[in-house]
C-alpha cells in the first residue's frame, strides 16, 4: 500500500508562518487549555544524555511526544538534539524534528523541520506565565540570555504586556549589546545591555532567564514585591529564590520532576522543596480552578520545562496551512 509523508524544510516552515509570535501564543494557549480539560496526552520527555566528562556539559537529545484533541487532533513527537559547542562551530545550539502522526491510523503525515517550532513554544511558554500572573501594567523586563530562546521569549513578553523598556544581560556583554540593538531596531522599544542585571532587576517588574549556564544567576536579594520571574533553563536561581515566592507555578510539574535539571525540579528532587510547596499548573490558573496572582505585590515564580504537545500544536497549524498552499516536498512510504 502507497501512502505519502509532507516533507517541509526550514525555509517552507518560516515561510508558511512559525515566526508568528501571536499566532504561536495561541497555539499553546489552546495546548494548555487541552490538557486542563483532558482532552491530550503528555508524556514526560525522554533525555538521552552524553557523559559530560567526555563531551562537556548539557549535550543532549530529546524527545518529547504528545497528542492533542478539539480542533487540533493530531499526535507526534519532537526530536530535539542541542550541544552547547554548536556556536563555536557556526551551528545552532539546537535543532529539531517533528513527526506528526493521524490520530486514527497512527501513520506519519508529516516530516518538518522544528528549529524555530520549538524556539517559538519555547517563548509562547513564558508568555503564557507572563500572560496569567504578571501584574496588568508591567511594562519593564529584565532578559537573561541573550539567544534565540531570549529573543521568543521577549517577543512573547510583548505580546502578553505593554513592555516599554528592556534591560539585556548575558555572559558574553557584546552579544546583550548587539541583541538590544536589535531588539530597539525591530521592535521599537526601549532596549540596553546592562553588565548588573541585579540593579537592573529592581526596575523590572518581569525577570525571565534563558540560559545554559550551570550554577545560580538569580539570587534572593534580586527579588521584590510584585517581580514575576520566568525561568526557562536549568539551575537558574537559587533555593532561596524560591522559598521567598508567595506563589509557585509551573506548565507541568510532573514533567519538571521527571526531567530535574532546573532550579525547581532538583529542588523537589532533593527534598528542599515540597509538592504541597507549588500552587498548580498553570493551565488550572486559566480555567479558573485556582487563583494566579492576588495583588500587586506578590511575587510570582513560574517554572517551565517545555511540554511536547505545544510542538505539536504549532507544527500541526503549519502543517496544515502547508496542505492549502500546497508547499512542501512529498515523500513515498511504502505500507507493508
Amino acid at each position: 500500500m502507497e501512502h505519502k509523508i509532507l516533507y517541509l524544510s526550514p525555509k517552507d516552515v518560516k515561510e508558511l508562518g512559525v515566526n508568528d509570535m501571536k499566532e504561536a501564543m495561541n497555539d499553546v494557549e489552546q495546548t494548555y487549555l487541552l490538557i486542563g480539560k483532558g482532552d491530550a496526552l503528555t508524556p514526560t520527555k525522554v533525555a538521552m544524555e552524553w557523559p559530560e566528562e567526555t563531551y562537556g556539559p548539557q549535550n543532549r537529545i530529546n524527545a518529547m511526544p504528545g497528542y492533542l484533541g478539539g480542533s487540533i487532533n493530531m499526535a507526534g513527537v519532537k526530536w530535539i538534539g542541542s550541544n552547547v559547542d554548536n556556536p563555536k562551530s557556526g551551528l545552532p545550539r539546537a535543532s529539531a524534528l517533528v513527526i506528526l502522526n493521524d490520530p486514527v491510523t497512527k501513520l506519519p503525515v508529516c516530516v518538518m523541520d522544528s528549529t524555530r517550532v520549538s524556539a517559538m513554544r519555547t517563548g509562547a511558554a513564558g508568555g503564557m506565565g507572563i500572560k496569567y500572573l504578571a501584574k496588568k501594567d508591567a511594562s519593564t523586563l529584565l532578559m537573561i540570555g541573550a539567544g534565540v530562546i531570549g529573543r521568543a521569549q521577549v517577543e512573547a513578553a510583548c505580546c502578553a504586556r505593554d513592555i516599554k523598556r528592556i534591560f539585556v544581560n548575558d555572559v558574553f556583554p557584546e552579544k546583550a549589546k548587539s541583541f538590544a540593538e536589535a531588539l530597539t531596531r525591530d521592535l521599537g522599544i526601549s532596549a540596553e545591555a546592562t553588565t548588573e542585571p541585579e540593579k537592573a532587576v529592581h526596575e523590572a517588574d518581569i525577570v525571565i532567564t534563558a540560559t545554559v549556564t550551570t550554577e545560580p544567576i538569580v539570587k534572593e536579594d534580586w527579588i521584590h514585591p510584585g517581580l514575576t520571574y520566568i525561568h526557562i533553563g536549568g539551575p537558574e536561581c537559587t533555593i532561596g529564590v524560591m522559598k521567598m515566592a508567595d506563589k509557585i507555578f509551573t506548565d507541568d510539574l510532573e514533567g519538571i520532576i521527571h526531567r530535574g535539571l532546573t532550579s525547581l525540579g532538583e529542588a523537589i528532587i532533593h527534598g528542599q522543596i515540597s509538592r504541597e510547596e507549588t500552587s498548580g499548573d498553570l493551565h488550572q490558573v486559566m480555567l479558573g480552578n485556582i487563583p494566579g496572582r492576588d495583588n500587586d505585590e506578590q511575587f510570582i515564580f513560574f517554572g517551565s520545562v517545555g511540554i511536547g504537545s505545544t510542538d505539536i500544536a504549532i507544527s500541526t497549524r503549519i502543517y496544515r496551512k502547508a496542505l492549502a498552499e500546497g508547499r512542501g516536498t512529498w515523500l513515498p512510504y511504502e505500507i507493508g
